[in-house]
């Protein structure tokens, strides 16, 4: 959706929403502390969190449900604002860190330090992953910057891009069969099986980091959409601007994709779904959708482990099966606009 066609909501729908959202998203996150293999009563969760006397599971609680809700909200907030930037500097409405292929170059990176690189520290695995995932965004805006490109064949490419780098994962996998693969399968499905507060120190000084710059250039992007004439008369270096966008998106998405997998369509609904509740001012439109993004997989990934215990879902499993549908809606909305 271009800046030309957002809504403007005034008053305060942009704060009440944001108020909303963030109520929310620590309900969603004290539910997943009871989801799981093994059933908690509310009082041993408690007691778990507050260090009081009384039926505890310290280990489970603290060690292992704990940091996974707060991971799944990190990471689900970076690939939604990954995704509002990416719409915005191509303005394409079509446009994500999966379909661009960032999240494919991420997890091709990934896979290859995992097998052939084992003894690097787990804590490493960003810098790959970011390098992958700055590969695969590269040649994409390449693409966007040679004349004036239609936005779907812009998505055509990046969906070469990525379905280019999705054979090579493939191909890794096929080369690399045994018990070593088993855990790089299940974390492609965009899995937080396992993840503890190793995984979460090892993003969150990038992702908190990266996710505030965006807020900051939030302004920016606004300017932008005025048209380059009007923007630059008020001082906004466009190219230069629109570089670190792109580079902080890119890095959001292949950071978070480092740790909790590939998690389908989360960059492309957030957005759109902020854009809805607040309108299309990126200075509310941004927080709006890192919040929802958070909100959708930390929800996908407490549903994923209560639906039927102890068989665990994987949360991009779900956001695939919801992206999928929002997408179809997405194209046959976009096709009734042109």
């Amino acid at each position: 959706m271009s800046d030309a066609r957002r809504p403007e909501f005034p008053g305060l729908r942009g704060p009440v929403t944001l108020a909303l959202l963030g109520a929310l998203l620590p309900v969603l996150m004290f539910a997943g502390l009871f989801a799981g293999a093994i059933p908690l009563e509310i009082e041993t969760v408690v007691n778990s969190l507050l260090g009081r006397d009384g039926p505890r599971q310290d280990f489970i609680v603290l060690q292992s449900r704990l940091p996974r809700a707060l991971l799944a909200a990190l990471a689900g907030g970076a690939l939604a604002l990954s995704g509002a930037l990416i719409q915005a500097l191509m303005r394409n409405p079509l446009a994500s860190p999966k379909i661009v292929g960032i999240n494919s170059g991420a997890a091709f990176a990934v896979l290859v330090t995992a097998f052939y690189i084992p003894a690097l520290p787990h804590s490493l695995l960003p810098v790959p992953a970011a390098l992958g995932g700055l590969m695969a965004g590269a040649l994409v805006w390449w693409c966007a910057q040679r004349g004036d490109i239609d936005p779907r064949q812009l998505t055509l490419v990046g969906l070469a891009v990525g379905l280019t780098l999705d054979a090579g994962v493939d191909a890794l996998l096929v080369a690399n069969t045994g018990p070593e693969s088993s855990a790089p399968l299940i974390w492609l499905t965009g899995s937080l099986w396992g993840r503890g507060w190793t995984h979460l120190a090892s993003v969150a000084p990038v992702l908190l980091t990266l996710a505030a710059a965006a807020l900051i250039l939030a302004f920016r992007l606004d300017l932008q959409a005025l048209g380059p004439r009007r923007a630059a008369g008020l001082g906004v270096r466009i190219g230069l601007e629109r570089t670190l966008a792109l580079l902080a998106a890119v890095i959001l998405a292949s950071v978070a994709v480092s740790v909790v997998g590939v998690l389908g369509f989360v960059g492309l609904m957030a957005p759109h779904v902020a854009t809805r509740l607040v309108g299309g001012r990126h200075r509310i439109m941004l927080p709006t959708a890192a919040l929802f993004g958070a909100v959708l997989t930390v929800g996908a990934d407490t549903l994923g482990r209560a639906i039927r215990p102890p068989l665990e879902i994987s949360a991009g499993i779900l956001t695939a099966l919801m992206g999928a549908a929002f997408f179809i809606w997405l194209l046959i909305a976009e096709d009734r606009r042109i």
